[in-house]
């Protein structure tokens, strides 16, 4: 039986604030704050579930994420879809906002390493472009000065 990963994302939400383990099941739900969401925003909440467990099939849904989020077309039209990547594309479209796109990264980050029974993690290169593009840093990447320079100081 697959671990399914339930997400609770809300557009303009970028925290995520509650992992509540349930057997092989985890759900994250985010609540918004009065700093980061206005009341038009209050409406648009989406639900999305990660089923992913090996790191090829993580990286798959890794790297839609990303080019949805750099909405490069081209390449989404050509790149390998999986289930998740799929669901991702069907669930978000093609034009993902940075704080879905970070939300999804932390969400994905988050069962992957805290539901699976074996933890997976994004290889050096994917854990590179999400720190280009979204200023989020792995925790195995807290030290890394590859992986530091390119987060704006001001993060």
């Amino acid at each position: 039986m697959q671990n399914l990963f339930l997400v609770s994302l809300t557009a303009g939400i970028t925290a995520i604030q509650l992992l509540l383990p349930l057997s092989s099941h985890a759900q994250i739900e985010s609540e918004p704050t009065n700093s980061t969401i206005q009341d038009s925003q209050l409406d648009s909440s989406q639900e999305f579930t990660f089923d992913f467990d090996n790191t090829y099939d993580y990286a798959a849904c890794l790297d839609v994420i990303l080019l949805a989020y750099e909405r490069r077309s081209a390449e989404l039209a050509n790149v390998y879809k999986n289930d998740c990547a799929t669901e991702v594309l069907n669930t978000f479209g093609n034009d993902l906002s940075k704080e879905e796109a970070l939300q999804l990264v932390q969400a994905a980050d988050l069962y992957a390493t805290e539901t699976l029974e074996n933890p997976l993690y994004p290889s050096l290169g994917l854990r590179r472009r999400i720190a280009i593009n979204l200023g989020y840093v792995y925790n195995m990447d807290k030290n890394n000065p590859d992986i530091l320079k390119y987060i704006d100081s001001e993060s």
